[in-house]
């Protein structure tokens, strides 16, 4: 009897070579890989490519290759992260949408969360707040960079006084909100402009020219 009890006394023990601490980083950085293996799982399903989701993550882009294909079952789609704002400035609605994903950008970056929950954040909230949304994540990546390369400032417009995004050589000082509603009321008294098929566009209405 007296040895069965020294025996289950000591596997009641940790063996003498584990260290907690050891095994407690150890633990620590199977988390931290975990989570940023989840991450790229949540960018993947929103869209991202392979190489926006390497980039945040840090995981190899060849793994990313691989979780891409084995959630979507089709390999990344090709393409590169954009390099310039000229695919904003082809329509006030996408700078427009733009200004809403600073805009959340800007709140969710009190929280302190990282670079790849920022994003996913960011962007599921984008698709919550917006009917019809104009900015892939990609786009939605490169918006916050838009302004720390200095090419895009924040403004306040001169009729809502509402901050928008605009680029830093332009004089405007109108949001893209505003113009969008100008296109078809007046910018004195507000009333409705009737569409004009030819001819350069008016700004006022008869009353008010």
């Amino acid at each position: 009897m007296k040895p069965t009890s020294r025996f289950n006394l000591s596997l009641r023990q940790h063996p003498p070579y584990i260290h907690r601490g050891v095994r407690t980083a150890c633990d620590s950085d199977f988390y931290r890989r975990a989570a940023r293996m989840y991450e790229a799982v949540e960018l993947i399903q929103l869209g991202g490519r392979a190489g926006l989701v390497s980039r945040i993550t840090g995981i190899e882009k060849k793994a990313v290759k691989r979780l891409c294909l084995q959630l979507r079952g089709t390999p990344s789609p090709p393409g590169q992260m954009p390099f310039s704002d000229a695919w904003f400035l082809e329509n006030d609605l996408r700078m427009l949408h733009a200004t809403v994903v600073w805009r959340l950008h800007k709140r969710l970056a009190r929280t302190g969360r990282g670079k790849a929950r920022m994003l996913i954040d960011v962007y599921t909230s984008y698709l919550n707040l917006v009917r019809e949304p104009l900015l892939d994540l990609t786009h939605a990546a490169f918006v916050p960079r838009l302004i720390d390369m200095n090419i895009w400032e924040e403004r306040a417009c001169q009729y809502c006084c509402g901050a928008y995004l605009a680029p830093i050589v332009s004089n405007d000082n109108e949001c893209p909100g505003c113009r969008l509603y100008h296109r078809h009321r007046c910018r004195i008294c507000g009333d409705r402009i009737d569409a004009q098929r030819r001819g350069r566009r008016r700004h006022t209405c008869e009353r008010c020219k």
